[in-house]
């Protein structure tokens, strides 16, 4: 039985490998439209493999936010040009390897000021559109986190509490404290 079950995976994933077979790249979560009425602010994930990834891009508002025709393959994964239109309307990215704090992702617009990307109970990234920079933000936190950690266990619980501690640090409670300082 699991021989068999083995052979059908193995040959469904030879298969869209091989056959370049093709699904959106990024899902639409939510778009907000920008202060000045002129962009959609819009949230995605990608289709990673394995570690979650959010996208907030600004567009310009003839492009309908839920239906982007990017388009990868597990052949050929995203085409430069597609990457590159990507990269030019990126505000906000984040992902995380560990695969925490990933729920509920959403965008909120603060005071029509303040861009802020939220996932997993926490406020994440921030984009000042005042200043049209991206003011707080992590590409990767766990990374970040790990990096300075001195938990020498294989604890997930443990884990995910001091990752959820260094999270609300140096990213959520700065990330309010400028809201809070730069008010107009």
């Amino acid at each position: 039985m699991i021989n068999r079950l083995f052979q059908i995976l193995s040959f469904l994933i030879f298969g869209l490998t091989s056959s370049g077979c093709t699904v959106d790249y990024l899902d639409y979560y939510q778009h907000l439209e920008s202060p000045d009425g002129k962009f959609n602010y819009c949230l995605y994930s990608d289709v990673g493999i394995g570690d979650p990834g959010f996208y907030v891009l600004k567009l310009e508002k003839g492009i309908n936010p839920e239906e982007l025709p990017i388009k990868w393959s597990f052949k050929d994964g995203i085409s430069d040009r597609d990457d590159n239109w990507i990269r030019s309307r990126t505000v906000l990215y984040n992902y995380d390897e560990a695969s925490l704090f990933t729920s509920n992702p959403s965008i909120e617009l603060k005071d029509n000021r303040f861009l802020v990307f939220s996932r997993g109970g926490y406020q994440m990234g921030l984009y000042d559109i005042k200043l049209d920079n991206d003011t707080i933000n992590s590409v990767s936190p766990w990374n970040e986190w790990y990096s300075q950690s001195t938990l020498s266990t294989n604890d997930k619980d443990k884990e995910e509490e001091e990752y959820g501690k260094w999270i609300e640090r140096n990213l959520d409670i700065p990330i309010k404290s400028y809201i809070k300082n730069n008010q107009q």
